[in-house]
């Protein structure tokens, strides 16, 4: 299988399973992230997305896009991006619940803009960032050359991405691409450990959050003003407010599991 799907209590754990390639994405992975994102989203409250073997994902998988050139009669990237790259990312981002990437090695091209796409990053310290694209003449894409600006600012997202050199687990952490950085032997651990934290938090909430936050990358204050007042009006409406307000009056945690 290209995809494993295991629980570990409320977390769904991904894993991209196909380690003698370094987990590069063909139409395999990509159909089964978004079947196990959807999957975690009717039985889990968090989800972590990790790597079998040496590699988190190495990008796409050359060999397969190859021979789909030799099928088409060349390239034909615009069909493979919208058909492959841009859902799996897609998948991610807009996942109903929060989502961990456990970034076992390395993250390379696309399989970079997968990691960046997911909610907070842990990494094992053996692992590393590459943009890759400019190695095969390309732009960076799977949604890299909006989060990589994102995140670390266009100066340095810039020279990351003209380089393509490799952004070391340290490095990434102190740009803030990491949220922490573990051994090797505790990441798994250590990013389910993180997910749990989420998946006692209002899951609701945690979607809104990351819609509006998102958002205010391209957007102007004013909008962003609006928007804010239009989401608290519905999140104030539901039960997990209530329950929030109710702990905070009583000095006790909050259960948002029984809140949703």
């Amino acid at each position: 299988m290209s995809i494993t799907y295991t629980m570990a209590d409320d977390v769904a754990v991904i894993t991209l399973n196909r380690p003698d390639v370094f987990n590069s994405i063909d139409q395999t992975i990509t159909d089964g992230v978004i079947s196990g994102i959807d999957r975690a989203g009717r039985e889990a409250r968090a989800v972590v997305l990790t790597g079998a073997g040496k590699a988190f994902c190495a990008g796409a998988d050359l060999g397969d896009l190859r021979r789909e050139y030799d099928e088409a009669g060349g390239p034909d990237l615009f069909s493979v991006i919208t058909r492959r790259f841009n859902p799996l990312v897609g998948a991610v981002l807009e996942s109903p619940l929060p989502t961990v990437a456990a970034v076992n090695g390395a993250a390379a091209g696309a399989g970079m803009g997968l990691a960046l796409a997911c909610d907070v990053r842990v990494l094992s310290s053996r692992a590393f960032f590459t943009s890759a694209f400019i190695n095969v003449g390309l732009i960076p894409d799977s949604g890299s050359s909006w989060f990589l600006p994102a995140m670390v600012g266009v100066s340095r997202a810039m020279e990351i991405a003209m380089s393509g050199r490799r952004v070391d687990a340290t490095e990434s952490e102190q740009l803030g691409l990491a949220m922490k950085v573990t051994e090797p032997d505790s990441l798994l651990d250590d990013a389910i450990s993180t997910a749990r934290i989420f998946a006692n938090g209002p899951t609701v909430a945690y979607r809104a959050t990351r819609r509006i936050l998102h958002s205010a990358a391209a957007s102007t204050l004013n909008t962003i003003l609006e928007e804010e007042a239009r989401v608290q009006g519905e999140l104030g409406a539901l039960p997990s407010h209530e329950e929030g307000m109710a702990a905070f009056t009583e000095k006790r945690l909050p259960d948002f599991r029984s809140a949703g």
